[in-house]
């Protein structure tokens, strides 16, 4: 019995190391957000919500982000039934829902948006890039995805543009590269009973750039001289930041950036 796994994690490695000097610019975007009281939004759709919930909330969290996690795209882990698999990829491919959900909120000056999407095809995730690009078109547009599939693969959404696409046609975009090979499954087994792709490494990727821009976010604000809240273990008795800190400071940002526009520092 051979596992061979583990060793696909070098492939993340590398590939996000590659990527340092975009991921020091994305952290001085967030930093920017973060310093002058706004927020950076998280869109992902399906599993990529694994992602946003990274970033809003789990231990050694920044405060600053904001989830746009919408449940209908989000959760399908009954598998089958009204809220099953096959309700939730008939959802993605409805076009227009990124702008329903932008109505929803005030988007401050400052505020950036990071859309996740393992491939960079999903309707959805092209979608709500391409809305929140025409309402904000000076605001940073991240994008977190494959970027070898967002650049290759056919387009779905009607635009004929996947991520990759969008981030190409933006003032302030940047593209970071989940490290996943095509297709995201790394491993191919050939069996006896026959062959086998498994072993995904989107979500490891993703999670990886995700806790490198916390770290790089950190240093930068640390360099400017701003203290910022960060999420500590609430089972330790050692926090240097306690749960109702952040909080605190996580809803004054919400209540500031999200009901309405800032128009000034």
């Amino acid at each position: 019995m051979q596992l061979t796994f583990p060793a696909q994690l070098e492939r993340v490695i590398s590939g996000v190391m590659a990527q340092t000097e975009t991921l020091v610019k994305v952290a001085s975007i967030y930093a920017d957000a973060l310093e002058h009281g706004g927020l950076v939004h998280v869109y992902g759709n399906g599993h990529s919500r694994v992602t946003v919930e990274e970033m809003v909330v789990r231990m050694g969290a920044l405060t600053g982000f904001h989830a746009f996690l919408n449940t209908g795209l989000a959760n399908f882990t009954d598998v089958i039934g009204a809220n099953g698999v096959r309700m939730n990829q008939a959802i993605e491919k409805v076009e227009g829902l990124g702008t329903i959900m932008l109505d929803e909120y005030d988007i401050g000056i400052h505020d950036a948006l990071v859309v996740v999407s393992a491939t960079g095809t999903t309707a959805a995730a092209v979608d709500m890039a391409l809305a929140f690009q025409q309402r904000y078109p000076d605001n940073p547009l991240i994008a977190l995805c494959s970027l070898e599939q967002a650049r290759e693969a056919p387009p779905k959404h009607s635009s004929g543009k996947n991520l990759y696409h969008v981030i190409q046609g933006s003032k302030y975009g940047f593209l970071l590269d989940n490290c996943m090979p095509y297709g995201d499954l790394s491993i191919t087994i050939k069996g006896e009973t026959g062959t086998y792709q498994v072993c995904p490494l989107s979500s490891i990727g993703a999670l990886t750039i995700v806790q490198s821009l916390n770290e790089l976010t950190i240093r930068e604000l640390d360099r400017r001289g701003v203290k910022h809240h960060v999420l500590r273990n609430m089972h330790l008795n050692d926090t240097v930041d306690s749960y109702d800190l952040w909080v605190r400071d996580q809803r004054q940002r919400y209540a500031r950036t999200l009901n309405k526009v800032e128009t000034s520092d």
